[in-house]
């Protein structure tokens, strides 16, 4: 009688561990698309295409299926270093969180946003709460473009997306864009509950800061 109490017990520990470990975990193992635009101009769309597996706990690897982007000159040289260092810091933090490289910041936060779309496919639910993410916009010297947002999570969705700090240039023709793309943006992700939503033109790097903001909040969500 004892011996088949204790194989009772071991037997509901183990299935009480199993259903741990599938609460816990926060992906759909597979391998998920993400695309999103880095630097563009008249003639060259700056499409970026990625290819994320992940297991249920971790990013297992990011391939870059496509990066239209300029690779010659100067910027060139920036922008495949980001190319080769993107998307490694974020296999080695588990996060699309990290530095984008100097002169590529617009095809390092298209490769992030990439990621961040990639990753939302793959998770299995956002748990209830409100979270902090913290991202970099439009910046220059003096003037380091911090974003901070506040993201509630209701019933396993995104209910509500509060701008903390904005540090973005709020004036001239550059600044009706900017103010533009913090209303619409954030309307955007609401109704498709999505990061994966047009940015707005004169504003595309605030743009790309308020949705990798957003989407910082969400990985401490899953």
């Amino acid at each position: 009688m004892k011996k088949l109490f204790m194989l009772c017990v071991t037997a509901l520990l183990s299935l009480s561990l199993m259903a741990g470990v599938a609460f816990a975990a926060k992906y759909k193992p597979g391998t998920y698309k993400g695309s999103a635009v880095g630097f563009t101009k008249k003639g060259h769309p700056g499409k970026i295409e990625v290819e994320v597996t992940v297991d249920a706990d971790s990013i297992k690897n990011i391939n870059i299926v496509t990066y239209e982007q300029t690779l010659k000159g100067k910027r060139g040289d920036s922008v495949k270093e980001a190319k080769e260092k993107v998307p490694a810091e974020i296999l080695a933090k588990q996060t699309v969180t990290v530095d984008g490289i100097a002169k590529a910041s617009m095809s390092s936060d298209g490769i992030k946003l990439a990621v961040a779309q990639a990753l939302e496919q793959a998770t299995v639910k956002y748990k209830d709460g409100t979270y902090k993410g913290t991202a970099k916009g439009y910046s220059k010297k003096g003037h380091p473009g911090k974003i901070v947002v506040e993201v509630t999570v209701a019933g396993g969705k995104i209910s509500k997306i509060d701008v903390v700090e904005f540090e973005q240039t709020l004036k001239g023709k550059r600044g009706d864009s900017v103010k533009k793309a913090k209303e619409k943006v954030l309307a955007d992700i609401l109704a498709k509950q999505s990061v994966a939503v047009d940015s707005i033109a004169k504003a595309s790097m605030s743009s790309d800061g308020i949705k990798l903001a957003v989407a910082n909040a969400l990985e401490q969500a899953r």
